[in-house]
C-alpha cells in the first residue's frame, strides 16, 4: 500500500470518528511509524509501505479514533523547543503553558544563582525547560503522583538537568524542606467539576486529579498562595497558569496576601498566566 493511500484511509477514519484535525493527526502518526518528517510524506507519497508498518499504522489510527490523545499514542510531545516523554496517567503539556515558562524566565537572572519550586510537576516540562535555559537555576519540584515524578526524572535525564533538580513526593508543601525560594511556579488543576463535563473526549482520557479542583477551580491557588508565601524570599514571586475566566479571582487571592499582580494573555487573547510579586 502506498503512503498516499494510508493518508486517505487514516484521514477518513479519523474524520468519521469526530477527530477535529483528521489529516494532521494522520500525517503525524504515519510520520511517527515511518520515522519520516511530515514533508516527506508528500514528496514520497507514491512509495510503498511495508506490510508490518501498514498494520502498525492502522493500529495507531484505531487508537486515535477512540479519542486517545495523540501524545499518549506517540509517547512524546514538543514543548518550548524541547522534546518530552509523555505517558498515560500524567497530564499532557499544553502550548499555553509555554507562556508561563517565558514569563518566569524573564525574571530569572542569567548570571545569578536562583532557586525555584514547582508545585505539581507532572511531566516536568516547566522545571526542565527553566533549567535548560538558565544554567545557574536550581529547582525543587513536588507531585503527589509517583508516576509523574518518574516521568520527570526521565525527562530531566534526557535534557541533562538532573543534577540541578530535586524531586519530592508531596501533597503540596507537606514534604518540602524549610528553605526559601526565589519563586514558586505551578500549573495546578483549575477546571471546575461543571466545566469538566463539557471537555473534549481526549482531555477526559487524562488524569482527572490533574485537571479538576474544588471551589470553582480555585482550590489550589488558595492553598499554594496561603501555604507557600512563607517559603518565598523577601522579593520572591508566584507564577501560575490559570483558566481563562479565573484571572480576577486569582488576582484577589494574591493581592489579599500582599502581592502585586500582572496578567498575561495567550494567543487566543485569553487570560492565561498570572505573576504575583512581593511588594
Amino acid at each position: 500500500m502506498k503512503i498516499k493511500d494510508l493518508i486517505r484511509i487514516g484521514t477518513e477514519r479519523l474524520k468519521d470518528a469526530g477527530v477535529k484535525t483528521p489529516l494532521t493527526d494522520t500525517q503525524l502518526l504515519l510520520s511517527f511509524v515511518l520515522k519520516l518528517p511530515r514533508w516527506k510524506l508528500i514528496t514520497e507519497r507514491e512509495e510503498d509501505v511495508p506490510k508490518e508498518k501498514v498494520m502498525e499504522f492502522i493500529s495507531l489510527i484505531e487508537r486515535r479514533a477512540q479519542r486517545e490523545p495523540l501524545a499518549y499514542i506517540t509517547g512524546e510531545k514538543a514543548f518550548y523547543g524541547l522534546d518530552f516523554k509523555v505517558k498515560q496517567g500524567v497530564l499532557i503539556p499544553r502550548p499555553e503553558t509555554e507562556i508561563l515558562v517565558e514569563e518566569v524566565l524573564k525574571r530569572i537572572p542569567e548570571n545569578e544563582k536562583f532557586i525555584g519550586l514547582e508545585v505539581g510537576v507532572g511531566a516536568g516540562v516547566i522545571s526542565v525547560s527553566l533549567l535548560k535555559y538558565r544554567d545557574n537555576l536550581y529547582m525543587y519540584a513536588v507531585d503527589i503522583s509517583e508516576k509523574a515524578l518518574e516521568l520527570t526524572r526521565e525527562n530531566a535525564k534526557i535534557h541533562k538537568v538532573s543534577t540541578r533538580l530535586k524531586l519530592f513526593r508531596s501533597d503540596l508543601f507537606k514534604n518540602i524542606p524549610q528553605i526559601k525560594f526565589d519563586f514558586i511556579v505551578s500549573n495546578p488543576p483549575y477546571v471546575s467539576a461543571r466545566e469538566y463535563l463539557d471537555l473534549e473526549e481526549e482531555v477526559k482520557k487524562e488524569p482527572v486529579e490533574a485537571l479538576v479542583a474544588d471551589k470553582e477551580g480555585l482550590e489550589f491557588y488558595e492553598k499554594i498562595v496561603k501555604e507557600g508565601k512563607i517559603y518565598l524570599k523577601e522579593k520572591g514571586f508566584f507564577g501560575f497558569e490559570i483558566g481563562y475566566r479565573q484571572a480576577e479571582k486569582v488576582r484577589e487571592i494574591l493581592e489579599k496576601e500582599g502581592f502585586n499582580v500582572k496578567i498575561y494573555r495567550d494567543l487566543q487573547h485569553h487570560d492565561r498566566v498570572i505573576i504575583g510579586e512581593k511588594e
